[in-house]
């Protein structure tokens, strides 16, 4: 099978809480944020076979030398890389654009004895809900970029009725019970506005299904330069 890959970070300590991860990037994304910090993610094609993406997921778990005498920056990849993977990542783009894809990966990260993470925009609830019904994701990363209803949404993403796809995600994952990490873009001045009505939705749905594991909520700074999407203007 071939993948439309991004690239592949080998080992990350700030992606998931508690975890070392490698993170996988596919390529493909429908939405259009002005903020977007992968905005070379969002189009273009550079596809692989799948063995290239499993080889470098199975070096982080058997790390085969070709003799019994091995450099010194080699000892060092051992011991930085075998010992602390413990997940993988898939990341984006939005990488439902390729479910299948990121089953497979999943599958085989799991039969390698590693967690694996998803971090989405919500973009596909179907394809989320598949994956967690199958069991092959035990947390999800959900991007929330603005209020949860129009014209804010498409503000923020510079697609239309996107809000509705990202709700539905978010109780996809409260429902499923699946340890859940939501990240919101905030923009100076809005924190009172814009995040004020995500805690207002968050909170509801907490209530509504009782057995949701969210986690944590981070906040991550938007491009000041951009449009903030809880103001028509684009003032902050």
């Amino acid at each position: 099978m071939k993948v439309n890959l991004g690239g592949i970070v080998p080992l990350s300590t700030v992606d998931w809480l508690g975890r070392a991860a490698m993170v996988v990037f596919l390529r493909g994304c429908p939405l259009r944020c002005p903020y977007c910090h992968n905005s070379s993610l969002q189009q273009g094609e550079n596809f692989v076979d799948f063995s290239y993406i499993a080889n470098e997921m199975k070096k982080s778990r058997n790390i085969d030398c070709a003799s019994d005498q091995i450099t010194l920056k080699e000892a060092f990849d051992i011991v930085m890389t075998k010992p602390f993977i413990s997940a993988i990542i898939i990341s984006g783009g939005e990488p439902l654009m390729q479910p299948k894809q990121v089953r497979m990966i999943a599958n085989f990260a799991k039969g390698l004895g590693l967690e694996v993470g998803l971090e989405t925009s919500g973009y596909y609830p179907d394809h989320l809900l598949d994956l967690l019904k199958n069991r092959v994701i035990d947390k999800a990363f959900l991007d929330i970029k603005a209020p949860l209803k129009e014209p804010e949404y498409e503000i923020a993403t510079g697609r239309k009725d996107v809000s509705h796809r990202v709700l539905d995600s978010l109780r996809v994952c409260m429902k499923a019970g699946v340890p859940t990490a939501i990240r919101n873009t905030i923009f100076i001045g809005q924190f009172s506005s814009c995040g004020l009505e995500i805690m207002k939705t968050i909170s509801k749905l907490k209530a509504e299904y009782p057995e949701n594991r969210l986690e944590e909520r981070s906040l991550q700074k938007g491009n000041k330069e951009k449009k903030n999407p809880c103001r028509s203007d684009g003032n902050d």
